[in-house]
């Protein structure tokens, strides 16, 4: 395993450590819908417009703290010509800047649920999912959060300064985390993502005497 002496090593271990741990508090919070259906959306979040309201600021903080600890990361590989660390950059910090500004629509979908016949709340906000915006934004945040993140923890396996099971974990936890709509599947694939970034953190903070792991460089090395 490689050891680098940056000083973003705590920046890049703690970052992401704690926006995965926000990431999983707010799916963990989400007021749930029984099926993957508008009405039962807005049947859920007018039966819990609290824990709505939580679940979104949560995940809005989480989003920014994915968004620095992805330039963190990128700052503490900065000597490496790696596409795969520049791409997932870019897509995460795109992606995590987009998600934040999405879910004001959870407070509309709310105000819709609490304030108009289920009928109407629904067509309205069926309506708004159809337009092109929501498509091309829900698309971009998606990717950022899905694929961005995966590049990232696969180029810190590249740079040996992770274990293998980094990015394996987290690739596992979109993919356990979005094969179905099962709330509990759900929280459970966003508890890998934390697994995840706790395994990269122990590997990236810095030992308390300073010195480097035994065997260790001082640099990333080079991409194959």
């Amino acid at each position: 395993m490689t050891a680098l002496t940056s000083p973003l090593r705590r920046p890049a271990a703690a970052l992401p450590l704690a926006g995965a741990i926000l990431f999983a508090a707010g799916m963990a919070l989400t007021p749930w819908e029984s099926e993957n259906a508008t009405r039962a959306y807005h049947d859920a979040l007018a039966a819990q417009p609290g824990r709505a309201q939580a679940a979104a600021i949560t995940l809005a903080f989480a989003y920014a703290l994915l968004a620095a600890g992805a330039l963190a990361c990128a700052g503490l590989l900065a000597g490496r010509r790696d596409w795969w660390l520049r791409v997932g950059t870019v897509v995460t910090v795109l992606g995590m800047t987009i998600l934040p500004g999405l879910l004001i629509t959870d407070a509309y979908d709310l105000a819709l649920a609490q304030e108009l016949p289920r009928e109407t709340s629904v067509r309205v906000s069926e309506a708004a999912g159809d337009l092109v915006l929501s498509a091309v934004l829900g698309v971009a945040g998606g990717l950022g959060l899905l694929l961005g993140t995966s590049l990232i923890a696969i180029a810190l396996w590249r740079a040996r300064v992770v274990p293998v099971a980094t990015p394996v974990l987290v690739i596992a936890s979109w993919v356990v985390g979005y094969a179905t709509f099962t709330p509990t599947v759900m929280v459970g694939g966003a508890l890998l993502l934390v697994t995840a970034n706790a395994l990269a953190a122990r590997q990236l903070w810095p030992p308390r005497d300073g010195a480097l792991a035994e065997g260790a460089v001082s640099r990333p090395a080079a991409a194959p």
